[in-house]
């Protein structure tokens, strides 16, 4: 099809829509390896200048697709402030062909009292599933804490020797004393001394507990910021809670600035399938150490970042992400305050974004792009109103009412199921409301969820397990939906 004629089909849209981060291939066979830098160094980033009624652009860095989607291709010049919703959208485009990355994996494991019997036994065995899962190019740390940690061991090679020290080691595991939840996690850190790290290898620290960190460090601040600080060293954190009574603030809060994943485990029985689903997508990684970057323009800002981990900088934000397994997807809706000024007719400049990344299908080079953003402005309502990409509104309402099913569980845990049962009422209000001018599949699957949740605080009321229970699942729900 002509340029002219594909720019005739195509609105002025916010030139910002897709920079994809691949692995470049060709059908040609590998490519010649760079020569002007060392395959660990960074690819240099390529800066996309906007191009009015383009689609786009593409760059050829890494094993990551990146979209960014504005909720409106105009913006509304009419006032003076203006809040714009975006979806930035990352998938992982590659696959890891032949054998995958080499693992650097410390399972730090609770074996305080409160772990005793079925909880401890699960725990085990399913460890003991997952040394089945390990290759001789693995390494493999296990730590055990209730008052003291022990590290059981450190960093020892997967093969035939190193597996049967750690079955012997994972068997030996009694339960007692306290919970060091805060020093496990510190000395497991400290095992992963970047100076022993291989290129492309993957770090990662999987920390279960059952109960409330109450031995050394507890602030769930302090210890998120060790996550974050171990994320900036290359160590991914997942954490998993078993039953009732653990921290889910902290242990959320290390798996979001750790870029893993949290999990709650209510019973049990869904212990193995739970780790045996956390290693199979850690296996299938493409891309790991995932930050995503925001630079504004002068009079724009970054007001909210939805279901991430996020830190304000200078004139923009840091949105940490983590990983991508291949085809998986992630959204994450962002909202931005526009201040017009002087002159905002026409172009807007709004800033850049840009990704920084390992790429698991090159050895873990590191990738780079950055990606402009510009937007035309309108005060014309009727070509406003066609501009909505309705996609991106159903995945605003998502995250919004996401985050009011977490308001409804935590107002459970404090006592207050009148104000639980309004929060989900006036949710599930607006979002019917929404699906009268957006229907969607999602927005249906959401409202039945909200529905279930408000049903559900008859049953959470009858006594503290099960308003305990209520608050573990509906804050577990909300997590996985802003996700």
């Amino acid at each position: 099809m002509p340029t002219s004629r594909l720019s005739s089909l195509v609105p002025p849209l916010l030139t910002m829509f897709a920079l994809f981060v691949t692995s470049g291939c060709t059908g040609k066979g590998p490519a010649e390896p760079r020569r002007e830098a060392a395959a660990s160094e960074p690819a240099k980033p390529q800066v996309e200048a906007p191009m009015p009624q383009d689609l786009g652009w593409v760059t050829t860095t890494g094993s990551v697709k990146l979209e960014v989607l504005p909720q409106y291709d105009l913006l509304d010049r009419r006032t003076g402030t203006l809040d714009v919703n975006l979806l930035i959208r990352l998938r992982g485009m590659g696959e890891v062909v032949g054998e995958r990355p080499p693992l650097d994996l410390a399972v730090v494991l609770d074996r305080s009292g409160s772990m005793a019997g079925e909880k401890l036994l699960a725990v085990k065995q399913a460890t003991l599933d997952l040394l089945k899962e390990l290759r001789p190019h693995d390494h493999l740390t296990l730590i055990a804490y209730d008052d003291e940690v022990e590290v059981l061991t450190e960093r020892i090679v997967a093969d035939v020797a190193g597996l049967e020290t750690a079955r012997k080691a994972v068997l030996g595991i009694m339960d007692r004393g306290g919970t060091a939840l805060g020093p496990a996690l510190f000395r497991g850190f400290e095992i992963f001394d970047p100076k022993t790290r291989k290129e492309g290898e993957l770090r990662h620290l999987m920390l279960l507990s059952d109960g409330q960190a109450n031995v050394g460090e507890k602030d769930p601040l302090v210890l998120g910021q060790r996550a974050r600080e171990g994320f900036g060293l290359g160590v991914s954190v997942s954490t998993l809670g078993v039953g009732l009574d653990y921290n889910e603030e902290l242990m959320t809060r290390l798996a979001d600035q750790g870029g893993g994943r949290y999990h709650f485990i209510q019973g049990t029985d869904a212990i193995p399938r739970v780790l045996s689903d956390e290693f199979a997508g850690l296996v299938a990684t493409v891309a790991s150490g995932i930050e995503v970057t925001m630079q504004m323009a002068p009079g724009v800002q970054v007001k909210r970042v939805y279901g991430y981990a996020w830190q304000e900088r200078p004139s923009g934000a840091s949105i940490l992400v983590g990983s991508l397994a291949a085809q998986q997807v992630r959204e994450i809706v962002v909202r931005l305050q526009v201040n017009f000024g002087a002159g905002s007719e026409g172009q807007l400049a709004l800033g850049t974004v840009a990704l920084r990344a390992k790429d698991q299908t090159q050895q873990g080079r590191a990738v780079e792009g950055t990606l402009a953003m510009s937007a035309p402005t309108s005060a014309d309502e009727a070509a406003i109103r066609r501009s909505e990409r309705t996609e991106v509104t159903v995945r605003v309402a998502e995250v919004e009412s996401a985050e009011q099913m977490q308001v409804a569980a935590v107002a459970v845990d404090g006592g207050d199921y009148d104000k639980a049962r309004k929060v989900l009422q006036d949710s599930v209000l607006a979002l019917e409301a929404q699906q009268k001018v957006t229907p969607s599949p999602k927005l249906s699957k959401q409202i039945d969820e909200l529905k279930e949740a408000e049903s559900g605080l008859d049953a959470a009321r009858q006594s503290a397990e099960q308003a305990k229970i209520y608050g573990k699942q509906k804050k577990a729900k909300a997590y996985k939906l802003g996700k």
